[in-house]
């Protein structure tokens, strides 16, 4: 199955700009597609593993990171159903003094993470990726 195409629905959204599908299973995270020289094809298997773990009680604390670079966690709705969103904001810094928005989809498979454009809000990113997630549920992937 090619995911590219999932990809680029993601990304002809005005709002993303940046996009990946992540296998979620344990030992076997890995980047399944991404967007064309965009950084979240480096998320690691750690930072996948932080994001679904079981205990949630340290992400509005500790955030989360993708791809390296700290964030925010939002908004957690990731493992309740009919939502399974996170919306997470990146943490300025002196080298990157922009904050972006991401919203996190989780399926029985798959991480879709999507990444705004410069001051793109949650609310704006969040819809293409609840509805790609929720169609991978229906299709159990």
């Amino acid at each position: 199955m090619s995911w590219d195409s999932y990809i680029s629905s993601l990304t002809k959204s005005d709002w993303v700009d940046d996009a990946v599908i992540i296998g979620h299973a344990a030992g076997q995270e890995s980047v399944w597609a991404s967007s064309p020289a965009g950084w979240l094809s480096k998320v690691t298997p750690a930072e996948v593993q932080a994001i679904i773990a079981n205990d949630r009680s340290s992400l509005f604390a500790n955030g989360v990171s993708l791809a390296g670079r700290k964030c925010t966690v939002l908004r957690d709705a990731l493992n309740v159903d009919g939502q399974n969103t996170m919306d997470v904001k990146m943490k300025t810094s002196e080298k990157e003094p922009e904050p972006f928005s991401f919203t996190i989809g989780k399926s029985q498979k798959a991480l879709i993470i999507a990444k705004g454009v410069k001051d793109a809000h949650g609310g704006k990113i969040n819809p293409p990726v609840f509805d790609m997630a929720a169609y991978l549920r229906k299709m159990n992937m």
